[in-house]
This record gives C-alpha cells, sequence and structure tokens, in this order.
C-alpha cells in the first residue's frame, strides 16, 4: 500500500466512548498515519465498545466480525469497556490481534507503531502534560474527559466495575485543554465523563462542576460549552446559577430518571425518588426556560409491575422533559439486579419500550414546535444535508437544517429564526 498507514477507530456506546476514540485516534495521526472513512480499507482498524448491556456486547460482536470479514489482513485491536470487562470473550473471536481494556487504550498508538513499520516515533504533544489533544473528523465539537469512574452502586450497572472509582481531572489541566481545543479550531467543547456531577469530589482542594464552568467560559475565543449528563442529586443551585447566568454554556442538559416508581428506583439504589427527581427538573425550568432536558429510561426492570411502569410513563408525561433515551433492562453478569426475581417477559418489555419511545417522540415535537417563528443560536456542523443546508445544533440540542451556504455556517454560531417543523428536526434561516 502506498503512501501512510489508514486507520479506522469504529466508536460504540457514549460520548464519554467517543472522547476516548479522540485521543486513540490523535495518537494514531501523530505515528504519521491516516484516517480512513472505511474500515474495509485501512490497514488498522479499533474498535471501541460498550457493554452497558448484553445487546451493547452483541452489537460490539457483530462488528468485530463484520470488520474481520470485509477486511482480513487488517491490524483488528478491540478496546473499550467490553474488553476490560470481559476480554477472554473478544479474544475467543477469529482475527482478534489484540484486547487492549482500561486505561490501557491510550497505549494503543504505541502498539500499532510495533506492528506498522510505516509509522513514525511518537512526536511531541500539543499538550504534554496530558493526553494526545482528541482529534474530531467534524472539527466542530470536541468531547473532553473531564471525570472517570463513579462512586454509585446502582444495582443493574457495570460500568464502576469496569471504569473504576470517580476520578476528576484538575481544574488547570481542563482549562488548558480548553483552550487547545479551542485554538485547534472546535467551537463546541462538550464535558463529558461517567458521573460529570461528582467533578471534583476527590480534589484537593474539593472543586466543583459548576467552578470548572465557570473557569472555563473564560477562555478566549471559545463558543460555547456543552454539560454531557448529570445525576439528579448533582444539579445544585450553584450549577443552576451558573447555566443560567452564562451566555456561552449551552442551556441543556440531560438527568437520568431511569424509573419513575419509587418501588424500583429502590431496588435500583438510586438516590433519589420520583418526586425529587420532579423538582429538579421543575427547578431547571424555572431558571432556564428555554432548557432543552433529556432523561435515560431503563423499562422492563426485575419486579417492574403494569403499575411500576405507568408512574414512569405519567411522570415522564407530565414533567419538564423534551427528549428520552429508552433502554431495556438486560442483566449484567455480576450485578446485584442480575440475580433479582420478577424477570419481566420480553414482549412486555418491548412494548413498554415502544409506548415510552412514541412518547418521547411526542414532547420533542411539542418542544421543537415552540420555536416556530423565533431564534435558536445554532452550530454549524459539517454535514451538507440531501436537500440542500447545512445540518446545525441548537444550544438546547435541537437538530437544524439550516438554510444557507456551508461556507458561511459551517463551525460558526449563528443566529437563525426556525421557520418549519421536520420530523426529527426544525428548518432555520440565519438571521
Amino acid at each position: 500500500m502506498n503512501g501512510p498507514p489508514l486507520y479506522h477507530v469504529a466508536t460504540l456506546g457514549c460520548k464519554l466512548n467517543q472522547s476516548d476514540s479522540a485521543v486513540i485516534e490523535a495518537g494514531l495521526a501523530s505515528r504519521g498515519m491516516t484516517r480512513c472513512g472505511d474500515p474495509s480499507r485501512a490497514r488498522v482498524v479499533v474498535v471501541n465498545t460498550c457493554t452497558v448491556t448484553s445487546a451493547a456486547d452483541a452489537q460490539s460482536r457483530q462488528a468485530i466480525r463484520k470488520i474481520r470479514r470485509e477486511n482480513p489482513s487488517c491490524i483488528l485491536i478491540v478496546t473499550g469497556c467490553y474488553a476490560q470487562r470481559d476480554a477472554a470473550a473478544l479474544r475467543e473471536i477469529p482475527g482478534v490481534d489484540a484486547v487492549v481494556g482500561l486505561p490501557g487504550e491510550r497505549e494503543i498508538p504505541d502498539i500499532v507503531a510495533r506492528l506498522v513499520p510505516q509509522t513514525r516515533p511518537d512526536p511531541a504533544r500539543p499538550d504534554p502534560e496530558g493526553d494526545p489533544l482528541p482529534l474530531f473528523p467534524d472539527r466542530t465539537r470536541a468531547f473532553l474527559k473531564i471525570q472517570e469512574g463513579c462512586d454509585l452502586r446502582c444495582s443493574y450497572c457495570v460500568v464502576p466495575s469496569v471504569r473504576g472509582q470517580s476520578r476528576s481531572v484538575e481544574p488547570e489541566t481542563v482549562a488548558r485543554r480548553v483552550r487547545l481545543l479551542v485554538e485547534a479550531g472546535y467551537r463546541e467543547i462538550v464535558f463529558t465523563g461517567v458521573n460529570t456531577g461528582d467533578y471534583g469530589k476527590d480534589l484537593d482542594p474539593p472543586a466543583t462542576l459548576a467552578a470548572l464552568l465557570r473557569r472555563s467560559r473564560e477562555v478566549p475565543g471559545l463558543g460555547r460549552l456543552r454539560l454531557n449528563s448529570v445525576e439528579p442529586r448533582c444539579v445544585t443551585p450553584e450549577l443552576l446559577d451558573t447555566l443560567a447566568g452564562a451566555g456561552r454554556i449551552a442551556p441543556h442538559l440531560q438527568v437520568p430518571l431511569q424509573s419513575g416508581s419509587d418501588p424500583i428506583l429502590a431496588r435500583m439504589r438510586r438516590p433519589y425518588r420520583a418526586r425529587d427527581y420532579r423538582r429538579v427538573l421543575e427547578s431547571i425550568r424555572e431558571r432556564i426556560p428555554d432548557a432543552g432536558l433529556g432523561a435515560d429510561v431503563i423499562v422492563g426492570f426485575p419486579g417492574e409491575t403494569d403499575e411500576d411502569f405507568r408512574r414512569t410513563r405519567d411522570l415522564i408525561a407530565s414533567s419538564e422533559l423534551n427528549y428520552l433515551h429508552v433502554f431495556s433492562f438486560t442483566p449484567r453478569p455480576g450485578t446485584p439486579a442480575a440475580a433479582m426475581p420478577g424477570t419481566v417477559r420480553g414482549d412486555v418489555i418491548r412494548e413498554r419500550n415502544a409506548e415510552l419511545r412514541a412518547l418521547g417522540a411526542g414532547l420533542s415535537r411539542r418542544f421543537r414546535s415552540s420555536f416556530l417563528g423565533r431564534e435558536l443560536e445554532v452550530l454549524g456542523l459539517r454535514q451538507v444535508l440531501p436537500g440542500g443546508g447545512v445540518r446545525g445544533l441548537s444550544g438546547n440540542f435541537i437538530d437544524v437544517a439550516l438554510e444557507a451556504e456551508a461556507g458561511l455556517v459551517v463551525n460558526r454560531l449563528v443566529r437563525a429564526r426556525v421557520t418549519a417543523l421536520g420530523p426529527d428536526a426544525v428548518t432555520a434561516v440565519p438571521c
């Protein structure tokens, strides 16, 4: 193969995985490799796996087998949460060359360099005190990990055993990486982690997520900051004051619900009850009226009755939420929930999942329709739409079809007036 060796990183799962993959990509690029969008043509393929559900495990295995089938000669490396949880199962898949757990995924560029002679020695990094600066092909939005691990012990969740206890990145390091990402041309920086709301509790002296946002928003040239998921108990008055008073922080929060039934929340070992959750959403809406509010929900948890599901559905229907991520419960080996009685039938789980997805679609449409004739601040992404125009993302997490030439809006924050409502997005014209 002529020219620099090609690599492809396939990412499954959450935004934290996207952040990890971007660091891997940066390390491979620093070795002189070139990104390839087609895994069937790449010399090296890295699959960054997810293990949050058994469906995620299956999706990871399917992706690995498909890549090996379509690219028999590539070097195939598997990493991520599934690789950490069950490396042996992944090594048994024919054609897997290496399985790298967490946090060893940072060593993947060095592993590749030993296997691919055409790579060059590890060069100096833009941030010599940390990981390589994340590399995102879109070059408009960057996911920056500010926290790793989780101290919660939800009965269904395998993530703490995979990613460990909560650990925060020092505020100085975060601010420096935000500055470097802004200088690299990214207009939106998304703070991500396993439990971002716990940011700073382990530092000496302790810090808070709100203080980190206030510090980071002062970086010269920053377009806007965005938070990832924040646990209900972490939506503090200080955080709300910061979100409500800062134009450069996106008015958007994802607040995991999981269930609207107190008995199920107790079995899940979630540290709040339905009434607490409702108050959190109401306080956000009161302070930030146009905020985009999302939630994760699990259906079919062991022991979930029709009445438990009704409580969840009714809470969501009468809440301030605008979109949902709905998951069907699957037992994870080693978690307390895996041994709980009261298994819910598969057909019932599918029906409940479909009902909540339909409810979420209705909430999303209602929220988007409320902006007809109004203005939104929109970031133009590097995606030209089939019918013309450019895909954009508003501060409150609304997908926008911008009726404008790419050169005028890509990687820019623009004010745009909403003119039409589509199935999954709004159409808007720059003002």
